[in-house]
């Protein structure tokens, strides 16, 4: 007979095995330290003092001067991961926890914990669990670098060949296998040559500690004494022993035989003064004091009512991608915005701007975030208000505008455009307004059979097929016998409508999607809108490379989209391009011609900040008696983290009605 009762010998050993994992470092301190007693046992220690006190003052003092460097660089990492991860903690602020924190957990070991424990005490804008990721991922992301270049190490070391080759592929693969988890998807961009980078720097300068700790009369190189000391800081991690105690001094006495041992001896313990007690100790009285959250003054994230509010009162109807991933940043008076969206390291503006926002404030947000600030078919007044603020400006687009009040087919400049009205209307061509019901299944018909033969749909600027999209835009659809050949939607704001998405079948007949657009024309007209854009045409700065202007023209669609929009006789507007420098110009061109014509799924696009910059942060100290820490590793904690996928991504049920 089945026994009902429940067995526990899956949670006893679940306990038991969370026990010694607990218990791992002080059993590797125990056993580090019985070898290391019995490994100095024939260890003259009355001739280490000496050693020690024989060392000049420049020795000293160049050992100081490689730990600083050493520790800047571990703080480098902090800033790499933060970026990485989105929190939105300035740069400054991440390199200061940083260093602070791995100054303390390399003393007393436990690194993760320990490590945690301190950002989360630097950073009040931090709750626990995004301390404790950070902790994790710094400590596993630096400890596969160090595998990889202790291996190399070990390889330019004689006698070392077979365990350097394992390390180094252990290493690749835990790089590799980092690069794929989907906690980091901005790994893959730059991010692993930058840890790779500020690895090398920091295990060097703390490697020139113990060869610059050596006495005088001490010969050897100092690129063996830094080989050897990857090795052994390597060891002294993987035991998470405190500092590394007994397995580091193991491995560097094993691996640097030809040094008297004394003299040594005299090098670690001094590497120990200088590089482990001094920035602990500095690092614990500076958190004695306690850090005030940083709440910036400038820019703040939209949501809920502000967020509503302010597309109420966009300067323009392009800001209806905030419907589908783009965000609105606004000043504290909410008075003045700006519609963003990020692609790489870009955060680009979008169109033109609400009110009159500083453009120094957005610089310092982009700086705040890790990113570079950029400009993206803004009109030329704020080109030219960038390029007097010492901005570098480019020409990169002509938008087609039609004055809806004056406009009129019967006009000589749109010839073309009667010819195909006649023939759309000859071939039983019907135009209607979708209404307040979207027939999204055979919209999502013609819009795949679009896609199939076009290449698929552009992103960023440009408006991508989805409902919750759609369902705040003026459709108009397109039928043959009754069934929908081709649709278009547009951008509805206050003065001024924007066409955005067109699809039509290969069946449609000559002069749909124009016969589309003049219904929207009209409609505009008697919904009061002054302008309808029919978006913009590219013109490539000099700058670009003449074979990337053919690639981007000859793509699918470009060739008659000039003629398509000519057939209206619209006026014509300039639209630019702007970054603060040269170099971030032409890094956000690239970066948004990437996201534009190879955009990524949707929901998978690079969110801002995790944390909501300016929002009242988490309170320690009193507040937290009132509000019990909930440790997420434990309990399962979510974060109160700032929403990445934005409200084109929610996958709830669709609305009933659209707005008007």
């Amino acid at each position: 007979m089945h026994d009902p009762r429940p067995s526990t010998a899956t949670p006893a050993t679940a306990r038991l095995g969370r026990l010694a994992l607990r218990l791992l470092p002080l059993v590797a301190l125990a056993i580090g330290g019985w070898l290391l007693a019995r490994r100095c046992g024939t260890i003259d220690f009355g001739a280490v003092w000496p050693a020690l006190a024989a060392l000049p003052p420049q020795q000293w003092i160049g050992a100081l001067a490689c730990t600083g460097l050493s520790l800047w660089a571990l703080g480098q990492y902090d800033v790499v991961l933060h970026r990485a991860m989105g929190t939105g903690i300035a740069p400054d602020r991440a390199r200061a926890a940083g260093m602070r924190a791995m100054a303390i957990s390399q003393t007393i070991g436990f690194g993760s914990i320990t490590g945690a424990l301190v950002r989360w005490r630097a950073l009040p804008e931090c709750d626990l669990w995004l301390a404790t990721r950070l902790s994790v991922w710094v400590s596993v992301s630096f400890m596969a670098a160090l595998g990889l270049l202790a291996g190399l190490s070990l390889l330019l070391l004689e006698g070392h060949s077979a365990l350097a080759a394992l390390l180094a592929i252990a290493a690749i693969a835990a790089l590799t296998r980092i690069t794929r988890l989907p906690g980091l998807p901005q790994l893959r961009a730059g991010t692993l040559p930058r840890l790779l980078l500020w690895t090398v720097i920091d295990t060097s300068a703390a490697g020139a500690v113990i060869w610059l700790l050596l006495p005088a009369h001490v010969e050897i190189a100092a690129s063996a004494a830094i080989f050897a000391y990857l090795a052994a800081l390597g060891a002294g991690l993987a035991s998470q022993s405190p500092g590394g105690v007994g397995a580091f001094e193991l491995v560097l006495l094993a691996l640097m035989p030809q040094l008297a041992e004394a003299d040594l001896i005299a090098a670690i313990i001094g590497y120990r003064v200088v590089y482990h007690a001094v920035p602990a100790l500095i690092a614990l009285l500076a958190l004695i004091r306690p850090v005030a959250p940083d709440i910036p003054s400038g820019l703040t994230l939209a949501r809920g009512a502000e967020r509503h509010a302010a597309l109420a009162q966009a300067p323009h109807s392009e800001w209806g991608l905030a419907h589908q991933g783009a965000r609105i940043l606004l000043s504290r008076d909410r008075q003045n915005g700006w519609l963003v969206r990020r692609t790489g390291g870009t955060l680009a503006v979008i169109g033109e701007p609400m009110g009159r926002p500083e453009l120094s404030m957005l610089h310092a947000h982009a700086s705040r975030l890790g990113l570079t600030a950029a400009l993206y078919k803004c009109g030329p007044r704020l080109a030219r208000a960038a390029r007097d603020a010492g901005w570098a400006v480019e020409r990169i687009a002509t938008e087609a505008v039609i004055d809806t009040a004056s406009w009129s087919a019967d006009r000589p400049a749109c010839r073309s455009l009667r010819r195909k009205l006649k023939a759309a209307a000859k071939s039983g061509v019907e135009i209607t307004c979708a209404g307040d019901h979207l027939p999204l299944e055979e919209m999502a018909r013609v819009h795949a059979e679009w896609a199939a033969r076009s290449g698929g749909e552009r992103g960023f600027s440009m408006g991508r097929f989805c409902p919750e999209l759609l369902s705040h835009q003026y459709v108009v659809l397109a039928r043959r016998d009754g069934v929908l050949v081709g649709f278009a939607s547009f951008h509805q704001g206050r003065g001024d409508w924007t066409l955005d998405l067109m699809r039509q079948t290969a069946e449609a007949p000559d002069g749909t999607m124009m016969a589309i657009v003049v219904a929207a024309i009209e409609a505009a007209r008697e919904a009061g809108a002054a302008k309808l854009s029919l978006a913009a045409l590219p013109a490539m700065p000099c700058w670009i490379p003449g074979w990337l202007v053919a690639r981007i023209a000859a793509r699918p669609g470009c060739a008659g989209l000039e003629q398509f929009k000519r057939g209206f006789g619209p006026g014509w507007r300039p639209l630019y391009i702007a970054a603060p420098t040269r170099a971030g110009l032409l890094r956000a061109g690239v970066e948004i011609a990437r996201a534009i014509h190879d955009p990524a799924p949707l929901g998978r696009e690079p969110g801002l900040g995790t944390i909501e910059l300016g929002a009242r942060p988490v309170q320690k100290g009193r507040d937290t008696a009132r509000r019990p820490i909930r440790l997420p590793v434990l309990r399962g904690f979510a974060p109160r983290l700032t929403d990445q996928t934005g409200p084109a991504h929610d996958r709830r049920a669709l609305p009933t009605s659209r707005n008007p």
